[in-house]
């Protein structure tokens, strides 16, 4: 078994990983169930169900008609006090109205930050062969600083937490 497959066969219920689509998107997921030969989860923050394939980490979801295919990239474990943050994001987001957008308090704020740069620091060796990611723009270059919340812009931050709402920063309003 490949080191890849090892760190993704360690995944257990209740454990947050970071997974990534072909358009770049940060996926912060809980794993809510693991059986043999998947891993069922749940995004933090958009609350969208993902079955991924234990032995190549993989999942594929219909978005708005597309099919698209997710790839768990990173299962480094988070510091506890931003991983109990995170699934208590999660546990917010399950219980909003589809008109309700709860709003995000210092400690989620510090998590989303933490975590959008913590997991592309940590990344698992991508499926198969480098080359086959440079397509969707993967940077295979040593990992990125963690930089300390406090250190980071106004601008930073918020580029920061919105890319764990899949949401690009020119079509987001400032929070």
């Amino acid at each position: 078994m490949t080191k890849r497959e090892t760190a993704i066969q360690s995944i257990a219920v209740g454990d947050l990983f970071h997974a990534t689509p072909p358009n770049g998107a940060s996926l912060i997921c809980l794993a809510l169930e693991v059986a043999d030969t998947t891993i069922v989860s749940q995004t933090v923050t958009s609350v969208y169900d993902l079955n991924f394939d234990r032995k190549t980490g993989m999942a594929e979801r219909d978005f708005h008609g597309e099919r698209v295919v997710c790839t768990i990239d990173s299962v480094a474990p988070l510091p506890d006090d931003f991983k109990k943050t995170l699934i208590a994001l999660h546990r917010t987001y399950l219980r909003k109205e589809e008109s309700d957008e709860p709003k995000l308090k210092d400690p989620e704020h510090r998590a989303l930050v933490f975590a959008a740069q913590y997991f592309p620091a940590h990344p698992l060796d991508p499926p198969g062969h480098s080359w086959e990611m440079m397509s969707i723009g993967k940077n295979a270059g040593p990992p990125a600083e963690i930089k300390e919340y406090e250190s980071l812009t106004r601008e930073e931050k918020i580029d920061l937490i919105l890319i764990n709402f899949l949401i690009p920063r020119n079509q987001s309003e400032d929070t």
